[in-house]
């Protein structure tokens, strides 16, 4: 099996760690929106996070499946990865 070298990208450019997060924010927002009264707006805001946390799990599977280059946090090095 061959290897190459590639240079790792930063962690904002990552699908998969912005799907994460939006999921994550969704998800937030959605215990939020079950504080509100009962009523048309808590159907819109129920709604609304659910399509929120549903992108985001869209974006990290997306991300995660189209991914060709690791990721790091504060700075950039070089890794062996499978071809």
């Amino acid at each position: 099996m061959s290897t190459k070298l590639v240079w790792t990208k930063a962690w904002y450019r990552s699908r998969g760690v912005w799907g994460s997060i939006l999921a994550a924010a969704g998800t937030i927002y959605g215990l939020y929106a079950t504080a509100l009264p009962c009523g048309a707006l808590q159907t819109f805001h129920n709604y609304t996070s659910a399509a929120i946390t549903l992108y985001g799990a869209y974006l990290a599977f997306v991300g995660r499946r189209t991914a060709s280059q690791p990721i790091h946090i504060f700075w950039r090095y070089q890794k062996e990865v499978p071809d």
